[in-house]
């Protein structure tokens, strides 16, 4: 079952299919079998038509990613924020539903990662946002764009690392060679790894790196 950034509706026939229903069985299909083994031929397949009757919504692959990443990033920047909130906790939010939505999908993350925001309709909710962040105290300079960006960059980041950890959450990583070395600097730097009780969530890590940018925010 689809989960996050599209409603589910009844597989439809040839005659109904839509863009936004087609989108759906993408994003589905990207999520079982990835990116590297996505075809249009294998979409055809899931929406019972041929290949040829998805061009006719998409005359291409690009196209097609093209759609579903702005549908994403719609999904995003449409996310419901407290705006009474100050703009370092709204935006904190905004990034905590950006990480919740790539975990959901962790296979588009090369497709989110190699096209960003350009189209009208992102940047429509893009100021909507910023508006908001301004009238409760975000002063716009020439740096501000580049540490949003910045944000944007560490939780794509962050949620590809948590994707590969869980992949291979199954190895021992407890004893590697590293953490017997004679350097006390490394000893020092990785001891936190083999103590429970200095041991941080993905959550409390997500977090501790937000604010760390947002305390040096210039």
């Amino acid at each position: 079952m689809m989960k996050g950034i599209m409603k589910v509706i009844s597989r439809p026939t040839k005659e109904t299919l839509s863009n936004s229903y087609i989108l759906q069985v993408a994003l589905d299909l990207i999520d079982q079998v990835g990116l590297e083994k996505f075809t249009m031929r294998k979409l055809g397949t899931e929406l019972g038509v041929s290949a040829m009757a998805v061009y006719r919504y998409f005359p291409n692959q690009k196209v097609l990613f093209d759609n579903l990443v702005e549908g994403i990033w719609q999904e995003v920047l449409s996310f419901k924020l407290d705006e009474k909130l100050a703009w370092q906790k709204q935006l904190t939010n905004l990034l905590l539903h950006l990480r919740q939505v790539l975990a959901q999908h962790p296979n588009v993350l090369p497709l989110i990662s190699t096209r960003p925001i350009v189209t009208d309709k992102e940047f429509v909710l893009v100021d909507k946002i910023l508006t908001n962040f301004v009238k409760v105290g975000l002063e716009i300079q020439p740096t501000t764009v580049f540490l949003i960006n910045s944000l944007i960059f560490y939780t794509i980041g962050f949620v590809w690392g948590e994707d590969i950890d869980d992949k291979n959450s199954n190895l021992d990583l407890a004893a590697p060679d590293y953490f017997q070395s004679k350097s006390v600097v490394l000893q020092k730097f990785m001891q936190p790894f083999q103590e429970s009780t200095t041991q941080f969530s993905f959550d409390e890590q997500f977090l501790m790196g937000i604010k760390a940018i947002l305390a040096g925010w210039q």
